[in-house]
Formats: C-alpha cells, sequence, structure tokens
C-alpha cells in the first residue's frame, strides 16, 4: 500500500487487507468505533464548560471494561482535562490527552515509565503539553508559513470517534482513534480543507502510533502540502552519560542537519559517527532518509526502539542540554519525522498514512 490513499478507503481498520478469516476475526472484536469517512460520523463533542458530564458520555460510548476508559485531570476550578487510559491484559497502560491527542504515558508491566513529561508541563490547554508525544502538523519547526511552531494539531482538542480491543489473535489490543478536522481557526492559519486521525494502540510490547491526513479538496489538483513529526519523548537515566545514552542505528554515512549550528538555515553534511551521544552540548538533528528503525539506549541496560514503519522517512534527534537544566538529564527526543521535505498530498480525498512503533528492548 502507498503511502497515498484514494478516498475510497477510511481511517480505520479499511486500511488493512480484507480477507475471510479478517471478517471472522471482527465478529469476535469488542469494539465500538466508526466506519469510514463515507458513513455519518457519531462523535461525542467536546465541552470545556462541563467536562464532567462529557467524560460520562465518552464512557457511555466509547468505554470497553478492562480495557478503554475515560478520565479527567482537575486542573483547577473551571477547568479540566480528559484523557483515554488504556490497559492490556499484560498490565501495560497508556494514556491519551484530547488536547493535542498527546499520549503522555506509556508504562510497562512492572510499572516503569517509557515517556518523559516535563515539570514545566500545563494540562489546562492553554499550551501544548510539553512531553509525551505530541504531534507536529501542518508544520514541523519554525520554517514554514505559520507563526506557530510545530503547527497547530498540539495546541487543539481532538475528538474521539472509536476505541477497540481487538483480539490479535489472543490478547485484547487497546486502542483510540482521534479526529481533528478543518475548521473556521484551523483556516485563518492554514488555509486547506483536511483531516487528520490518530490511532493509538497499546500491544503486547509495542505503542503503535497511526497518524493520517486527508485532503478533503474536492479537485484532484488542490494539493496541500505539509511536514510533520510524533515528536517523541524518552525517559533516560542520565542525557550526560555518552557511555549508556546515546542513538544508534545505522547514522553513520546519512546526510543530516545539524539545526544547533544554525537553527533557520542548518547546514547539510553527512553524519561520520556510529552513535549520537548529548553529554557537551544542546543537540539538535535531522537525519534525512533514514533506515526504519533507531534505537535510544537510556541507560539501565535497555534500549527504546523508534520504528518508521510507513510514511516517514526522516528521524529527529533532540535534547536541549542546559538551555532546559531542570530536566534535560532526564529525556531525550527521537522523533519519527518528514521535517524537511514536505508530503505533497492530491485532493479529492487522497490520504497520506504513517505509522511509529515504540518497542522497549532488553540489551
Amino acid at each position: 500500500m502507498t503511502s497515498t490513499q484514494s478516498s475510497s478507503l477510511s481511517f480505520t481498520s479499511s486500511f488493512k487487507t480484507s480477507s475471510s478469516s479478517r471478517k471472522q476475526r471482527q465478529r469476535r472484536r469488542r469494539r465500538r468505533r466508526a466506519h469510514s469517512f463515507n458513513d455519518e460520523l457519531v462523535v461525542v463533542k467536546a465541552s470545556t464548560n462541563d467536562d464532567e458530564e462529557f467524560v460520562s458520555a465518552l464512557n457511555a460510548k466509547f468505554a470497553i471494561p478492562t480495557s478503554v476508559s475515560f478520565f479527567h485531570d482537575e486542573c483547577d476550578e473551571t477547568k479540566s482535562s480528559p484523557y483515554v487510559s488504556l490497559t492490556h491484559k499484560n498490565g501495560s497502560t497508556a494514556k491519551v490527552y484530547l488536547f493535542g491527542a498527546n499520549c503522555a504515558s506509556w508504562t510497562q508491566p512492572t510499572g516503569d515509565e517509557v515517556l518523559f513529561v516535563r515539570p514545566d508541563a500545563k494540562f489546562d490547554e492553554s499550551v501544548p503539553i510539553a512531553g509525551g508525544i505530541p504531534i507536529c502538523f501542518p508544520q514541523f519547526g519554525m520554517n514554514g508559513p505559520m507563526s506557530q511552531q510545530h503547527g497547530f494539531a498540539r495546541n487543539m482538542r481532538w475528538e474521539v470517534i472509536g476505541t477497540s480491543a481487538d483480539v490479535n489473535p489472543d490478547d485484547p489490543e487497546p486502542a483510540v482513534m482521534l479526529s481533528l478536522k478543518s475548521n473556521e481557526e484551523t483556516r485563518k492559519m492554514w488555509p486547506f480543507e483536511f483531516e487528520c486521525t490518530y490511532e493509538v494502540t497499546l500491544r503486547r510490547e509495542k505503542l503503535k502510533c497511526e497518524f493520517c491526513v486527508k485532503n478533503c479538496a474536492d479537485d484532484l489538483k488542490d494539493e496541500l502540502e505539509f511536514t510533520a513529526a510524533l515528536h517523541s519523548y524518552i525517559e533516560v537515566v542520565d542525557a550526560t552519560d555518552s557511555e549508556n545514552v546515546y542513538v544508534k542505528g545505522n547514522l553513520k554515512g546519512k546526510s543530516y542537519m545539524d539545526k544547533e549550528i544554525d537553527a533557520k538555515n542548518p547546514p547539510l553534511m553527512t553524519y561520520d559517527k556510529d552513535r549520537v551521544t548529548f553529554g557537551t552540548k544542546l543537540v539538535d538533528s535531522i537525519f534525512l532518509n533514514t533506515d526504519p528503525e533507531v534505537l535510544l539506549h537510556v541507560g539501565n541496560g535497555a534500549a527504546v526502539s523508534v520504528e518508521n514503519t510507513t510514511g516517514w522517512r526522516d528521524h529527529v534527534i533532540w535534547n536541549p542540554h542546559e538551555n532546559m537544566p531542570q530536566c534535560y538529564k532526564q529525556f531525550a527526543c527521537v522523533e519519527s519525522a518528514c521535517a524537511v521535505k514536505p508530503v505533497v498530498l492530491p485532493g479529492d480525498g487522497y490520504v497520506w498514512k504513517s505509522e511509529m512503533n515504540l518497542t522497549v528492548v532488553t540489551l
């Protein structure tokens, strides 16, 4: 399947190849999901005035016992932040906020957290959540037509359009699917008709993140262009420990852009080392056309695999060093991205699909 597909496809399970065995599995599945772009989606609208009522409605429509539940954090007397909690049979969990569709937590069955949320993070929907996996769309960084860094997707509340707990083949794999459509606010910043969906699936050993963009323009010639990334913050023991905390993954000989040298016009160079370390300075590098997988060694005998299964073509590696003294030693960002060369998507319902898989690997 190519990275662009016609409008006959949906953002739901019809992306996957149909077969008689698949239909049989579907009959056994516990699922509550919208069907396709051509169907009338029944969604629960967000209400910032009464999120307790809103979360109750989400649970009534989309919750799946022992697998998928909705909650909200109380931020202050007037604000709260709704999120969905995914729980796997093996004890692993994930937490996805509707604001920014940000997966802010992924814990192992041991209770160990994989992702990192910065101590300055706010959850009152006033600013993007600092940490977890923010979605950068339709612009990565500041090099683009929008003044808002990394675009607007991480700074808007998404809508729930489906949940599932598919048995594949034996264990329930809880998932949530969220949607963001063009609206009056997005058109002021980016004058295109689109719909994004984002599905987070908690598998036995992986966190799967599928991000899709549909060009809703009627004319095939009405192309839209965008850059994007999944800005994954991953917890490490000590980023300054270059012996044990580093990124490796066939990066030597790859073209990369070093934004530490010049953030606005980074030079294009060839990487000449076997690994990327964070010990002595700011690291802000875009590795172009990388192999699908890179490994972040986190410093405790394990690594996190960041795998670009489809759609994504670059990896961005970032650590702010002493620009963020309160927490820079505790995380490194390894991001799946199309950060430099834009995705060009034809109109008439064409879809761009991407998938990132995170896996904890014992070394």
